[in-house]
């Protein structure tokens, strides 16, 4: 009789270690992610430049998630509203957003109460280069010669920026730091007015990015003297960088995928190998230098650091032209 209840105690373990295994089983099954369609936040209007090449990566990004990845246009307040959504949604990886250098720039301006810190910068997907532009009819044909004009004596050059405390603005004061000369800013609403500002000689100099210039260096208006790049432009090969005129600064818009800070590794973890995936696509390539833009993929841990190289590099430029006071 002993035995038989032994016997039956025994059956019993084995029968709730297959229960439990079953539990297991089913349980990591209903959490496998993804098992629902993911969103995207694009914190700007639809058909810009960010919303239109996130609609580029989101049916790839989709493919090799193996759910559909729907486009969420959240614009308002700088891009406050789309960003501030991210970083409060729920962290499970199904709401997701786009962000990059000008999030870092909004972080000193306004009242926005955001910092980086506050997502998993879980893989970059692109850069484009800032440029040194001028009239076309200006009497400066090299960037050596507008840097000789620009360090005699008390000349201060006429800067035209896409707003105040912006990319053109904040980057345009790092690259006159850099070259040893001084700008006067002057503030238009975007890249395009700031531009056309150039064209028509209000101002003297830009250092807005490739995808802005490109229109009116075709049309004659205004010429390209240098990229502020580390390395040639593909479009423009015969234009120098500053690098190789001796002057050690580069400058870069940049955007990749976020998700909220919380969310768990083994998520961003299964986020950033379908972006890898995605972003070594070679359709991608050839649609982003329609918009003047490079394929550039850094993983999470790369990203991240290169997030916070940026963040230090930026904050020294906004104290030092006075936006912020510490």
């Amino acid at each position: 009789m002993k035995r038989k209840r032994r016997d039956l105690r025994g059956l019993g373990i084995v029968l709730g270690i297959v229960c439990l295994s079953l539990v297991g089983t089913v349980g990591y099954a209903a959490e496998k992610f993804p098992s629902k369609s993911l969103s995207i936040i694009v914190p700007w209007a639809a058909g810009g430049r960010t919303d239109t090449l996130t609609r580029m990566i989101a049916p790839i990004f989709e493919k090799h998630l193996g759910q559909p990845v729907v486009v969420v246009n959240k614009p308002g307040a700088g891009g406050y509203l789309g960003f501030k959504s991210v970083a409060t949604a729920k962290p499970d990886g199904y709401t997701l957003g786009i962000a990059g250098a000008s999030f870092l720039f909004l972080q000193y301006v306004g009242e926005s109460k955001i910092r980086w810190e506050e997502f998993k910068w879980f893989g970059q997907v692109y850069s484009t280069y800032f440029t040194v532009c001028v009239n076309n009819q200006s009497p400066w044909k090299t960037i050596e010669e507008l840097l000789d004009y620009a360090r005699k004596g008390s000349v201060v050059l006429k800067h035209g920026t896409s707003g105040h405390g912006g990319g053109s603005h904040i980057l345009s004061e790092g690259f006159a730091k850099a070259a040893g000369i001084k700008l006067s800013q002057i503030h238009y609403k975007g890249d395009a007015p700031s531009l056309v500002a150039l064209a028509s000689n209000e101002t003297e100099i830009s250092c807005a990015p490739i995808g802005s210039v490109r229109p009116l260096v075709e049309a004659g208006k205004i010429k390209i003297l240098a990229f502020q790049s580390d390395k040639r432009s593909s479009l423009y090969p015969n234009i120098p960088t500053l690098k190789e005129r001796g002057i050690d600064y580069t400058a870069m818009s940049f955007e990749g995928l976020i998700a909220p800070k919380e969310t768990p590794q083994e998520i961003v973890g299964v986020l950033e190998n379908a972006l890898e995936k995605t972003m070594k696509d070679p359709s991608l390539a050839e649609s982003f230098k329609s918009f003047d833009f490079n394929v550039e993929y850094k993983n999470h841990k790369d990203f991240t650091a290169y997030i916070d190289r940026q963040d230090r590099k930026f904050h020294e430029i906004v104290k030092e032209i006075g936006i912020i006071k510490q």
